[in-house]
């Protein structure tokens, strides 16, 4: 078996994934795997991700429950990109919350262009579509199931891992634009959208 490494939760959230992740695979030239689980996050640290992906050049990216947003780089840079059946893939426009001035909004939404730019590109560059084709995808905020996803050669395969329970990441799925209904509802069961009873009995016990 190959050395691993996980991708779970939130990109960015507790730590420098992309500085663990780089000492992970200094330590592991050979070939190796990462095992993904994440709703996405920082989008910079997403970029980092990937950029210690592709220079190691060895690396298989196994799709557990889910891999949205940032958490898409690191996979798209693998030289093999495996998705359980049961998994689901998302790409869409990088955002940013920003308070301040029209001048720092406008420079921030230059960056957030540029930003589309370099995923689209990598995303492109793996599958094969055009540049402009990837960014319509991305604006629509495109959700994929493993099937959809190696139509459209965003992964390699499709395999019934037997150490994954492909469990969806926690997360409250009520805040992305288009999220499948399936998503939505397992948010709302498990208390993690905002106003279910559930998550605000967490809220009180966190106050």
């Amino acid at each position: 078996m190959h050395p691993r490494f996980d991708i779970q939760g939130e990109i960015g959230a507790d730590a420098n994934t992309s500085a663990q992740l780089g000492t992970f695979l200094r330590a592991n030239p050979g070939d190796v795997s990462i095992y993904i689980n994440s709703v996405g996050g920082d989008a910079m640290e997403g970029a980092a991700l990937m950029a210690e992906v592709e220079r190691h050049g060895k690396v298989t990216a196994f799709v557990q429950g889910i891999a949205a947003s940032a958490a898409t780089l690191p996979m798209v840079a693998a030289r093999q990109i495996v998705m359980h059946p049961s998994a689901m893939l998302m790409i869409h426009e990088p955002a940013a919350m920003l308070g301040g001035t029209a001048d720092e909004h406008r420079s921030a939404a230059d960056a957030l262009s540029k930003m589309a730019q370099t995923y689209a590109t990598a995303y492109s560059r793996h599958t094969g579509h055009p540049v402009k084709r990837v960014l319509a995808w991305m604006k629509s905020e495109t959700w994929l199931t493993a099937e959809e996803a190696l139509e459209l050669n965003f992964c390699d395969r499709i395999e019934d891992f037997g150490d994954a329970a492909a469990m969806v990441a926690a997360f409250d799925y009520t805040k992305f634009r288009a999220a499948p209904e399936q998503l939505l509802r397992i948010a709302l069961k498990n208390g993690w959208a905002a106003g279910t009873p559930e998550h605000s009995k967490t809220e009180k016990k966190n106050a």
